[in-house]
């Protein structure tokens, strides 16, 4: 009786493995990157068809010329007569075209050409369905590229002709003396008169000899070059370098990609998009792209005055993932839209790093926002505040609006941004008669500053550039403004569609 134990642990029972589900291919991506990199596939483009076009201009011309060989099955003296036969004496002349002793006939008949310069120059062709043997010959110009064909045929022919005649004559040769030792032997008459019929049969052969090759038609001077070809090598290098141009944008995107559109950014850092700037390029020349843009910042005023809470001065700083000169564009179109529709605006150009508003505005270099900061850092609040200066009163009863521009100043630093300084200028601001206070503020990721100028604001909107940022980018960015308690109203994406 066998013992059987039972396991103490119980087995796990084998599965089948899941594959997991495949991804779909994200063709908006690849789109957007292909959009996004468009200048670069350009200019890649561009570049390797120009040069491509450029060396076929500069390369020395060459023409070819054809000049064509007929093999006649009918007069060869081959005793079978089959395709497979008449093909391998095609082959067989093909090859000999361009045999050493051939082009040393050729040469000889072509003053400054050599053997190894026709080796070159000359190439033979097969057509078997037309039994049609095709020289071609190449040079630096149209006449001698035929003179080097047909020469090459004739001698080829003259060669062909002369080995026949040279097989017949032996073979006559061999007969009479095959007659001479036959004379005077007994019974040898029948056996000469064989041999002066087939001496008749070689008299006849030798007056058609080399008559199976014919010259069919002899090459003349070709009306164009055969290379280079500009317009072609153009046009399969535009062809190529396109392909090769995609291939690098979509490999840049796999390398580092950029975040594809408004919705994933939304996805992203979690605030809703407030509005998209349209491109604004060449506004002197196309007017409705100026007026586009103009409703854009009007309706960006829109949406900000409406999600502002009721207050006497609203303080708004504008800020970016990274360092980028339209935030500036995007602060000074909003301070415009927000004074025509009625608010006391003042501006200011806290991004002390980069200073833009005074080049946008018109203004030539004046004290500014950095001496306020300096007298602030003094202690000399009086001196901050008369450098503030108030809005313009209206005559008119009715509310309008007014902008006025602090620049960044003439001592720009942004060591000068420190937590007394600030306080200051903000309680200085909160004494002046402007309902709305615009900051453009410096760059979120990277700038310790910028945390400042958020904490004093009662809402921050970001400006950025979905293709221009990386996904982490957008979620540093998110986990920046986190730190801060200021409320995020949202994006302004530029260069919106």
């Amino acid at each position: 009786m066998i013992e059987q134990h039972k396991p103490n642990t119980p087995v796990s029972q084998l599965r089948p493995i899941e594959l997991p589900p495949e991804q779909p291919i994200d063709v908006g991506r690849y789109a957007n990157a292909l959009r996004r990199s468009k200048l670069l596939i350009a200019a890649i483009v561009i570049a390797v068809t120009v040069i491509v076009l450029l060396m076929s201009l500069a390369l020395p011309k060459t023409y070819s010329a054809h000049a064509t060989i007929l093999f006649d099955e009918s007069q060869s003296l081959a005793t079978s007569t089959g395709t497979a036969d008449a093909e391998r004496q095609l082959a067989t002349i093909q090859k000999l075209l361009v045999t050493r002793d051939v082009l040393a006939r050729s040469a000889r008949r072509l003053p400054g050409e050599t053997v190894a310069s026709l080796g070159g120059k000359i190439s033979a062709s097969v057509d078997p369905t037309a039994n049609i043997v095709t020289i071609t010959a190449d040079a630096s110009t149209p006449k001698r590229a035929a003179q080097i064909a047909n020469v090459v045929a004739a001698s080829f022919l003259a060669r062909e002709r002369a080995a026949e005649l040279a097989g017949i004559r032996s073979a006559e040769a061999r007969l009479q003396a095959s007659i001479t030792k036959l004379k005077g032997t007994p019974g040898s008459k029948a056996q000469i008169a064989l041999i002066r019929e087939r001496l008749s049969e070689l008299s006849l052969s030798e007056a058609t000899a080399g008559s199976e090759l014919q010259l069919a038609d002899a090459a003349v001077p070709p009306t164009r070059a055969d290379s280079p070809r500009p317009v072609r090598n153009a046009a399969f290098a535009f062809v190529a370098a396109l392909f090769v141009a995609m291939l690098v944008a979509l490999g840049r995107e796999r390398i580092a990609p950029r975040i594809s559109d408004s919705r994933e950014l939304e996805r992203l850092t979690g605030y809703p998009i407030l509005t998209e700037i349209p491109k604004t390029r060449h506004h002197f020349r196309d007017p409705k792209a100026a007026l586009h843009e103009r409703e854009a910042y009007d309706a960006l005023g829109a949406v900000v005055a409406a999600q502002l809470p009721p207050r006497r001065q609203h303080i708004l700083m504008l800020t970016s993932p990274e360092a980028d000169k339209a935030k500036a564009r995007v602060t000074a179109g909003l301070s415009r839209a927000l004074a025509q529709a009625g608010e006391t605006a003042l501006v200011v150009d806290a991004d002390l790093r980069r200073p833009a508003l005074e080049q946008l505005f018109g203004m030539e270099p004046a004290p500014g926002l950095s001496e306020i900061l300096v007298a602030a850092r003094q202690g000399d609040s009086d001196t901050a505040g008369e450098m503030i200066v108030e809005p313009p009163t209206s005559a008119s009863p009715r509310r309008t609006g007014s902008l006025a521009v602090l620049g960044a100043g003439e001592a720009a630093s942004a060591a000068l941004v420190t937590p007394d300084a600030l306080g200051v200028l903000f309680a200085e601001l909160a004494q002046s008669g402007f309902t709305c206070v615009i900051f453009n503020g410096p760059p979120f990721v990277g700038y310790p500053e910028s945390r400042s100028w958020a904490r004093h604001a009662d809402a921050v909107i970001v400006v950025s550039r979905p293709d221009h940022l990386h996904p982490s980018d957008a979620i540093e960015l998110r986990n920046q403004l986190d730190l801060v308690d200021t409320p995020v109203l949202g994006h302004v994406v530029l260069d919106g569609d």
